[in-house]
């Protein structure tokens, strides 16, 4: 929904090759496609084969461990001929192997987000550390992860876009220590209280986090949470929920 939310550039932008040298592109998504089933499953089941080239794999949510999940699946996307189901993870181990580029969008995908907190019961790992740290792709590209729950529409599209110009061999693609768009992520904001605090929290002895929100906004520079007065939870950060969360909690003497 952010994604769709993203105005400068759209997605629509993209798909209709608005964006300066960068190609049109199809996107494949289940929200989006009209095709629904089988007939949905066709598109990856083409991809993995290699049918389907180039493309960049984009994953929302965490991986689940599923060898917890007992007679049943934490996730799952279409049947193996024999009935068996066919899992997230699966189509992760096979698409990752002809993917261009592979994107974790939100902090489930890049790091495991709230179901990797304390007291999770499904094994959710992110995207690289299920792929193990040295995974790179077709291109050569580690997982590039834009963290946020949720992240910024206009800020993945960007991204789509730089991945398509290094694609291109247009422009360097340029990560951060934790394989985060640099140019987006190097911005800081607090952590902080709810909008009833928000002048007490400006205290320099409370963490700060990357974040693009404070400077691009949520669309076209307006509005997110760090520019209208809300509580920061440090959500773009790696283990947010147990290391911040406590912070967005307001002070009360109740």
């Amino acid at each position: 929904m952010a994604a769709l939310g993203a105005a400068e550039p759209g997605i629509e932008d993209l798909i209709l090759g608005n964006v300066p040298n960068a190609p049109p592109v199809t996107v494949i998504h289940p929200a989006l496609a009209m095709e629904s089933g089988d007939a949905y499953r066709a598109y990856l089941e083409r991809a993995a084969e290699g049918e389907l080239s180039p493309f960049i794999l984009v994953l929302e949510g965490s991986v689940m461990d599923e060898s917890l999940a007992g007679e049943g699946t934490f996730s799952r996307l279409g049947e193996q001929p024999d009935g068996q189901p066919i899992t997230i993870a699966m189509w992760i181990d096979r698409l990752t192997a002809r993917a261009e580029a592979v994107v974790a969008i939100g902090s489930c995908a890049a790091w495991g987000g709230i179901p990797a907190a304390a007291g999770g019961v499904v094994g959710a790992k992110g995207l690289q550390e299920y792929l193990g740290g040295d995974f790179l792709s077709r291109a050569g590209l580690p997982v590039i992860n834009v963290p946020g729950c949720a992240p910024s529409g206009e800020g993945f599209i960007e991204t789509l876009t730089y991945v398509l110009y290094h694609l291109a061999q247009l422009a360097p693609m340029d990560l951060d220590e934790e394989n985060r768009p640099a140019w987006l992520y190097a911005g800081r904001t607090q952590v902080s209280p709810p909008r009833t605090d928000y002048a007490v929290a400006r205290d320099p002895d409370l963490p700060s986090v990357s974040c693009p929100v404070p400077v691009k906004g949520w669309m076209r520079t307006f509005g997110g949470c760090a520019n209208v007065g809300g509580c920061c939870i440090g959500c773009t950060e790696r283990d947010f929920a147990d290391r911040y969360l406590a912070y967005a909690r307001p002070h009360s003497a109740a």
